[in-house]
């Protein structure tokens, strides 16, 4: 049974919880037959599902995570890695879509993450978020948590793929969306966010408006001093996903 571990660790935290298999699953939202299903079927279930269950059960993603990772003859204490690590939070969610109105949970809801150190950035504040969508699933499929910085803490512009996420003030709601793409930037200052996705409705990139990378003002009439209506917020600089069988043809 390949997830024996994972369904090990998930049936340990009910008994501690006092709490069923079904009442669980309800509770995180994920089918009342999600527990019992992963036994019957013995699959690796996607990050998303297992984070909504941490959550519902009041404990680290990671407890999942990490027995997911592991094989029926390893168990999940026995790993002794000899990177250093550090704890993150997954602060919400980001569209890889069209824009879409921009996701960040309250602070009390983030949910903490132990990741690799990334020497590159270890200087700043790294964040996470889940991907919601499919115009970038050869990338990162939905549910994947990707870790990102600001550009405006690494000092540094966008540049050519980038994954990035860009922020865009509605102003007429004076809302906020965002988007995950890949960015491209013209000779002429235009600039290109890509899909990387299967689905024939994501072939076509998001053209921004003729503007500095800087992404100050508006960009449109050199205001720097007003709020920007897009701005190249972060770049993503890795991601973690369950990897299920691979498609050869």
């Amino acid at each position: 049974m390949k997830n024996k571990i994972l369904l090990d660790q998930i049936e340990k935290l009910l008994r501690e919880k006092k709490i069923s298999a079904r009442k669980a699953s309800i509770k995180a939202g994920v089918g009342e037959d999600f527990i019992r299903n992963l036994k019957r079927y013995s699959n690796i279930p996607k990050t998303d599902k297992l984070l909504k269950l941490a959550q519902a059960l009041d404990v680290n993603v990671n407890y999942f995570l990490n027995a997911a990772q592991c094989n029926e003859s390893i168990s999940p204490v026995e790993v002794n890695s000899p990177i250093p690590i550090t704890t993150i939070y997954i602060r919400g969610e980001v569209q890889a879509g069209q824009w879409n109105t921009a996701t960040e949970w309250t602070e009390n809801d983030w949910i903490p993450l132990t990741v690799p150190v990334d020497r590159r950035y270890k200087h700043f504040t790294s964040f996470a978020l889940t991907v919601k969508g499919d115009s970038m699933n050869l990338l990162y499929p939905e549910g994947t948590i990707i870790i990102a910085v600001n550009f405006s803490d690494i000092g540094r512009n966008p540049e050519d793929g980038d994954c990035v996420i860009t922020i865009r003030r509605d102003s007429l709601t004076d809302c906020y969306e965002a988007t995950l793409k890949i960015i491209q930037i013209k000779e002429d200052g235009s600039v290109l966010l890509w899909p990387k996705s299967d689905n024939p409705n994501f072939v076509k990139p998001i053209i921004l408006p003729k503007m500095t990378t800087e992404y100050q003002g508006n960009g449109m009439d050199g205001d720097i001093a007003s709020t920007p209506d897009i701005t190249i917020q972060s770049l993503v600089i890795g991601s973690y996903n369950m990897v299920g069988k691979m498609n050869i043809k």
